[in-house]
């Protein structure tokens, strides 16, 4: 066993005997990408698989889901997106069950699929937002209207939105979903871009 795979496995084992609300956390999942990224992803499913009942506790959510997501994007955007893309367990977690779902980079990652028109992937995601009982799906769908809107422009480098038809009959659908008086501000600013 050479050095580098000693401290990954010393990595792997501070890991699992560090607590998970602990800010050590994020900064044990940073070095450990820096020296393994593919194990790294796969410890980080794992361990909020472990955790998974107190990631609707934003604390908890906060260390396991955002900050170690947002280190993984810094230390490889692509490769995050494509691991992120390639496991369906992590995406719900992150989605279904986090007190942070659809927010800062995992709303980016949202934002990114509906963006480039790839709607079967974001419908997946949307699917466990929807049933996240953590979140107030309405506050959750008007900040990824927001994020999509103007993730939308800065692609265009127009002031107003510019999205196809599947785009907003896929946004539609969901913001049909939400309960209560939002349903309908949200709607109407969908269909104002047709």
């Amino acid at each position: 066993m050479n050095a580098k795979e000693l401290k990954k496995y010393n990595l792997v084992i501070q890991i699992g005997n560090t607590d998970p609300s602990s800010p050590q956390m994020v900064a044990l999942f940073a070095e450990l990408s820096g020296n393994d990224f593919q194990t790294a992803f796969e410890m980080w499913e794992y361990v909020m698989s472990l955790h998974a009942d107190k990631l609707s506790r934003e604390q908890f959510a906060l260390n396991l889901e955002r900050e170690i997501f947002n280190s993984m994007m810094v230390r490889s955007e692509s490769r995050t997106k494509q691991l992120l893309g390639e496991s369906m367990p992590l995406l719900k977690l992150i989605y279904n069950q986090s007190a942070t779902s659809a927010t800062a980079g995992n709303l980016a990652y949202l934002t990114s699929l509906v963006v480039a028109s790839k709607l079967d992937d974001a419908g997946e995601i949307m699917k466990f937002i929807v049933t996240n009982k953590s979140t107030d799906f309405a506050e959750r769908m008007r900040a990824i209207l927001d994020d999509v809107f103007e993730a939308s422009c800065k692609k265009s480098g127009l002031r107003v939105p510019s999205l196809n038809r599947k785009q907003q009959m896929f946004l539609l659908e969901y913001a049909l979903k939400v309960k209560g008086p939002s349903k309908n501000v949200l709607a109407q600013r969908i269909k104002e871009l047709g």
